[in-house]
């Protein structure tokens, strides 16, 4: 299933507050291990409604804690795209993942004032 909306990435699988960390560090450890993914983040608030990145290489996803954060780095692989750029979410407060055959298609993040995040995910190029 392709998400496209808000309403759509709500449906997916709500993964728990305490397994967020765990969670997104396993994703980060299987591009670590030579995982290749693409990503697209799209924002859709009261304030900011467009798309951040079209489709970049995901270099990390992590949700820090103490910070009440996700950090999302794109791009920094190799030397079609050597400069990282990163979005945050703070202060998140619900998150969906969509998957199929064991990888990820979407992740929508919502975070306390009612913006969405939503990464859409894409085998990279080649794959």
């Amino acid at each position: 299933m392709t998400v496209s909306t808000g309403s759509e990435a709500r449906q997916g699988d709500q993964i728990a507050r305490p397994e967020w960390a765990r969670y997104f560090d396993e994703l980060t450890a299987g591009l670590e291990h030579g995982k290749d993914l693409e990503v697209g983040i799209e924002v859709v608030g009261d304030k900011v409604v467009g798309e951040e990145v079209e489709r970049l290489p995901l270099l990390n996803i992590t949700y820090e804690d103490g910070d009440d954060q996700v950090a999302i780095g794109v791009g920094g692989r190799g030397r079609r795209f050597p400069a990282a750029l990163w979005h945050y979410v703070d202060k998140p407060r619900l998150i969906w993942v969509h998957e199929h055959d064991g990888r990820p298609t979407a992740i929508a993040i919502e975070s306390e004032d009612g913006t969405l995040t939503l990464l859409r995910f894409y085998p990279a190029a080649g794959d």
